[in-house]
């Protein structure tokens, strides 16, 4: 008998193991080919809750989906579990389909449609508003399971309540895919929010990464009183490394750049708000600082120590020189391998209602679109769930900084930014040699000859870009060299030759050629000691214009004595910036100048007066 026991016991215990690992591999299974294309946002009583349910691509006839609806989540906590399947609560209601009886469409594509009520009437029963998990299966006519997912049913009514603030910020630079598949363009995202001018949205992005064609499109319409521009610098820059280069005049030109670029696609946010797109650090918010920057958004992994949990609200963030109002990006629900992306966007929005029916705290919750691959199709389903949810309350983010601070002991929470991890001191001197190379040739054209070098100059600016790799930097500023090395040496000076005065002053033609195609101005200079100019304006040097082929040019020398004596012709931009070219002569003076000449004459003095006394003599002794 005890043995019996013992065996019996021990097959429970057995039977209970293996029930144990058999719902350890239901609970680890995927979800087996299934994907929530689209849902209901937000549910009310008398309306109907739909999923889009992309089904595995073999499905055969008996296999079954069965909708599973749990008891409503309490607390943030249990949202995060049921959001991976765990933690689902009790079942309120579960219902079965035949995938026959559903009619998917050839792409493999259900809809699953179920009518809610709060009465015993026909439909699902949801009796009060909240946030209610859905477990989704897919099984074999013998009920194997092919694979699982979890969403969210929202059941919103008249809950007297305040509502969840939210600052939404949208990053338009984002490599996030698109409808297409592609990468999200300037356009995509345009033709995006232009469904969704309603909903508050602070907008940051680049000007420089603009299509061309794009002040004639929908992205005019960010003009909405409702969006708001985050300035920005014409392209991505480690402003901070720029600054420790000594390149402070092309930050401000890229930041002013970029601020008249993006006024033309909408109102600009205050001067003064500045949106980190990558984790933040000290040296950046005290540049900021430096130039009027008062308030920060930044993601949690800016700070130091990273918080378990974002602060929900407005903040200090300190440095070791300057102290600014923050938001700080909160993390919300994580996605899933399996998430399309509005299966990822209505988790969010999911998440947001929890923390809007549970937390009494009024919390004001940063939310970021565009970062982590979330592109437009993320942004435009969620902002159609913000526009359903009525227990939200978006708010443009130069005004959600400015809310009352967090407090903390009767303080404003103060988080520190993190410090820079190591140097980024960039060696900046082939690009400085690039531009004096550029403004050099750019001195010796006309205006109206300038237009490729004006754009080249342009194309120098931008090649500051943190977006820009190092390589890509260093060959640009070395084919600007080049090119402008190139273009100098089609202008020849006179070859070494001899110059012959047979007088003090003499007025001698000076020859060059200019291979180019248009005229270029140099600076002429002809140096000597012993030599000066009269024609140069400050007696050194002159401008001239060579016109396309040989120019002659005559000018008044005046030999300081006589003799043989080298001379150095040199040609130089009229900026001073650049040598195109040198070349020596030697010039001899074979007439009487200086002290000569007045030695000659005076001894032609001396004679016509001695021969004057000796006739005067002469003539007296012969009478």
């Amino acid at each position: 008998m005890k043995i019996s026991r013992l065996l019996t016991a021990l097959l429970i215990g057995l039977g209970a193991l293996v029930g144990c690992a058999t719902a350890l591999d239901a609970s680890e299974i995927g979800a087996g080919g299934m994907q929530i294309v689209r849902q209901s946002s937000a549910t009310r009583v008398g309306q109907t809750f739909e999923l889009d349910l992309q089904l595995p691509g073999v499905v055969t006839n008996g296999d079954q989906i069965t909708v599973t609806i749990h008891e409503p989540v309490t607390d943030e906590l249990q949202f995060l579990d049921s959001a991976v399947g765990k933690n689902l609560g009790g079942v309120l209601t579960s219902i079965s389909f035949d995938v026959v009886e559903l009619n998917p469409n050839p792409w493999g594509l259900a809809k699953i449609k179920l009518p809610i009520t709060d009465s015993g009437a026909t439909g699902t029963r949801i009796a009060r508003p909240g946030i209610y998990p859905v477990s989704i299966e897919m099984r074999t006519v013998n009920q194997e399971l092919i694979g699982k997912i979890s969403t969210h049913l929202i059941r919103v009514g008249n809950t007297p309540f305040e509502k969840l603030r939210i600052a939404i910020i949208a990053n338009l630079d984002t490599p996030g895919s698109s409808s297409t598949g592609q990468s999200a363009s300037l356009t995509d995202w345009a033709e995006m929010l232009d469904s969704h001018l309603s909903v508050p949205v602070s907008l940051s992005f680049h000007g420089g990464s603009t299509e061309s064609d794009l002040l004639d499109s929908s992205l005019l319409q960010f003009a909405s009183q409702n969006y708001e521009i985050i300035r920005n610098p014409i392209v991505p820059i480690n402003e901070a490394s720029l600054l420790g280069a000594g390149l402070a005049a092309e930050v401000s030109s890229l930041l002013e750049l970029g601020s008249d670029q993006l006024k033309q696609f909408g109102e600009l946010a205050p001067t003064t708000l500045w949106v980190g797109h990558e984790r933040a650090n000290e040296t950046q918010l005290e540049v900021r600082w430096a130039r009027g920057i008062r308030e920060a958004v930044v993601h949690p992994v800016s700070l130091s120590p990273i918080p378990k949990e974002s602060p929900r609200g407005t903040v200090e963030l300190v440095t070791n020189s300057s102290t600014m109002r923050g938001l700080v990006i909160d993390d919300l629900a994580p996605s899933q391998p399996h998430d399309t992306p509005s299966s990822a966007a209505h988790r969010v929005l999911s998440h947001l209602a929890t923390i809007a029916l549970n937390d009494q705290s009024k919390p004001l919750i940063t939310v970021a679109l565009g970062w982590n691959g979330q592109g437009p199709d993320f942004a435009d389903a969620f902002l159609d769930g913000v526009t359903d949810l009525e227990w939200l309350d978006p708010l443009p983010t130069s005004s959600a900084v400015n809310t009352p601070f967090l407090v903390e002991n009767g303080q404003p929470q103060q988080f520190r930014v993190q410090s820079r991890v190591n140097s980024t001191n960039r060696d900046f001197s082939q690009y400085r040699d690039a531009v004096r190379h550029l403004q050099a040739l750019r001195s010796m054209v006309r205006d109206e000859d300038a237009r490729d070098y004006d754009q080249l100059s342009d194309e120098l600016l931008l090649s500051l870009s943190s977006a820009v790799s190092e390589l890509e930097q260093r060959d640009l500023w070395k084919s600007v060299v080049d090119l402008v090395r190139l273009q100098t040496s089609l202008v020849d000076i006179p070859p070494d030759e001899s110059i012959q005065l047979t007088s003090q002053k003499a007025s001698v033609p000076f020859s060059f050629q200019n291979r180019a195609s248009v005229p270029l101005r140099v600076e002429l200079r002809i140096i000597s000691e012993r030599l000066t100019v009269e024609d140069f304006d400050d007696g050194e040097s002159t401008t001239i214009v060579l016109d396309p082929g040989v120019t002659t040019h005559r000018f008044r020398l005046r030999a300081l004595g006589s003799g043989s004596f080298p001379i150095s012709i040199e040609l130089h931009s009229p900026n001073g910036g650049l040598m195109v070219g040198k070349a020596q002569a030697a010039l001899r003076a074979t007439t009487p100048t200086g002290v000569g000449l007045g030695l000659t004459v005076g001894a032609a003095v001396f004679l016509a007066a001695w021969w004057f006394i000796d006739t005067r003599r002469r003539k007296s002794q012969r009478s």
